[in-house]
């Protein structure tokens, strides 16, 4: 018996992650997580949807607060037990899939959805930072927003999800900080390119409220503080979030982008306002004579960053899944835990078909008598989302 039989396998799979039957969700679950997609060295990009459409639709049926916590940051963290490739694209699909399904979720599910976001993107940073912050890994990282959320042409109805992103972006970064001067300026590239190229006005309103007013407001307390020869703690959010406008010529950034002709005309007199503010700062700053600086990029962790393999849709495809030895050899630990079958004269029983050693095809077959809610369910979530969006 392979590994995985085949797309009839996979397909029941996903069904069962939609399953009304909390069990069948869970049990679905470990073997995808802890099992199956970590053995995985590619998928294409419409298995990886079939994936992830399945994934929504469980978060969509956990209902008690502790099942949704539990659930989400498991789906999250496995974004740093993947290879490097399959985790961007794992992270990429969870971004058009959050898009393509976000107005189909009603505003009792909402929250839910807010905290899957916000989780995202805290292990994304996690991943950064387990790969050293290579800056070119780190330019990568950002194309996916850019491309996925920021600057797409999908034409789906998802832009709750940018505004999420937008408000908790600098929050969840907060554990991650100080970095570079170099690594600032790319994880923040995509929020001022926003800036100065999108004409919606909410996301103008959630980058300045949640990002650049409240990075000059720590930026104008702690240079206060410090030229009143202030002791802070080098922790405290005011050093933290204040040294980033203090070392990052943010006003240059917002004068250059307002002049711009691709600039949106509606955008610039924000843009210009802010360059003020900013311009203000610096200036205050260089004047005082205090010294603050950023880490240089070297001064973070040397960990060698592995090579990194570029990604397209058109490259991947569905790879024969080779079974790890740490996985074998736990498999191989717990079956001698388990009590061996024995016939009348005490001789072992010959089993005359393979182990399926990530359980898929036992999963499948034991669900293959899905009761008639179960089937139900998996209709109506399909139903739901074509008559939502």
């Amino acid at each position: 018996m392979e590994v995985v039989e085949g797309d009839q396998d996979f397909t029941s799979l996903i069904k069962l992650l939609a399953s009304s039957n909390k069990a069948t969700r869970d049990k679905t679950l470990r073997v995808i997580i802890k099992t199956w997609l970590p053995t995985q060295t590619s998928l294409s990009d419409g298995d990886m949807k079939k994936l992830w459409k399945g994934l929504f639709y469980c978060v969509w049926h956990a209902d008690k607060l502790h099942v949704q916590t539990e659930l989400i940051n498991r789906l999250a963290s496995l974004l740093l037990h993947l290879e490097l490739p399959l985790a961007f694209q794992y992270f990429s699909i969870f971004l058009v899939t959050m898009r393509r399904e976000w107005a189909g979720i009603d505003a009792l599910r909402l929250d839910k959805f807010y905290l899957l976001i916000r989780r995202f993107m805290h292990q994304f940073f996690a991943l950064l930072k387990k790969n050293s912050w290579d800056l070119e890994l780190c330019r990568r990282s950002v194309q996916v927003l850019e491309e996925r959320v920021f600057f797409t042409d999908d034409k789906f109805h998802g832009n709750g999800v940018n505004y999420q992103i937008a408000s908790v972006f600098l929050e969840e970064l907060r554990p991650f900080l100080p970095l570079g001067k170099e690594v600032i300026d790319i994880v923040f590239k995509p929020f001022i390119l926003s800036m100065a190229k999108l004409s919606d006005k909410v996301m103008l309103g959630k980058i300045k409220s949640n990002l650049f007013d409240v990075l000059l407001k720590m930026g104008k307390q702690l240079l206060e503080r410090r030229k009143c020869g202030e002791d802070i703690n080098s922790d405290d959010d005011i050093v933290v979030y204040g040294t980033i406008p203090l070392t990052n010529l943010f006003s240059s950034t917002f004068y250059e982008l307002g002049s711009s002709p691709d600039c949106c005309q509606s955008n610039r007199k924000v843009l210009f306002a802010m360059h003020e503010e900013y311009q203000k700062l610096e200036k205050s700053f260089i004047s005082s004579g205090i010294e603050i600086s950023m880490p240089d990029l070297q001064e973070q962790d040397g960990d060698e960053v592995p090579t990194l393999v570029p990604i397209s849709s058109e490259e991947i495809s569905m790879a024969d899944v080779d079974v790890s030895d740490e996985i074998t050899d736990k498999a191989l630990k717990k079956k001698k835990k388990t009590k061996k079958a024995t016939d009348g004269s005490g001789k072992k029983k010959t089993k005359k078909a393979k182990k399926n050693t990530n359980g898929i095809s036992d999963l499948v077959s034991n669900n293959t008598h899905m009761n008639k809610d179960d089937e139900n369910i998996v209709v109506a979530n399909d139903a739901i989302r074509e008559g939502c969006c």
